[in-house]
């Protein structure tokens, strides 16, 4: 088996067990308790990393200010996803916000004019599509 794809199937399995803790922790705790310990948890995770490779900071250039603009995005699209997920079924939630590599293909294909292939393009609009499906019991009492 290839290292990424060992990455990517450990990922799919952490990530899934991931969003049901997170949905067992709000049985006894609010959204805030909750969204602070499991960030605190991954910032552990990441001392514990970064102390591990002896990693020295990095220069400051359009890579770091990347790489800090991605953790703002993603500590924003957590929290919204923590409050989601709180008042929101995970069956539904979990789904849904999983969807969020369409955007970054979209975005890709526009700003960076990466190519899409066509089965690309079709898994994209299937995305779209599931997004819509997912959120309709919210939109459309059934």
């Amino acid at each position: 088996m290839q290292t990424w794809l060992l990455y990517s199937l450990l990922c799919l399995l952490l990530w899934g067990l991931w969003g049901f803790a997170l949905k067992i922790a709000y049985q006894n705790l609010s959204w805030i308790q909750t969204y602070f310990l499991s960030s605190l948890a991954s910032f552990t995770l990441m001392l514990i990393i970064i102390l591990y490779h002896r990693m020295k900071l990095p220069t400051m250039n359009t890579a770091t200010i990347a790489a800090i603009i991605a953790g703002i995005f993603g500590g924003a699209g957590y929290l919204f996803f923590v409050k989601a997920l709180e008042q929101g079924k995970a069956s539904i939630v979990i789904p849904l916000t999983a969807l969020y590599p369409a955007i970054t293909a979209i975005i890709a294909f526009i700003v960076l004019r990466e190519k899409i292939s066509i089965y690309q393009g079709i898994g994209i609009l299937l995305a779209i599509a599931a997004s819509i499906l997912l959120s309709m019991k919210w939109f459309i009492r059934v």
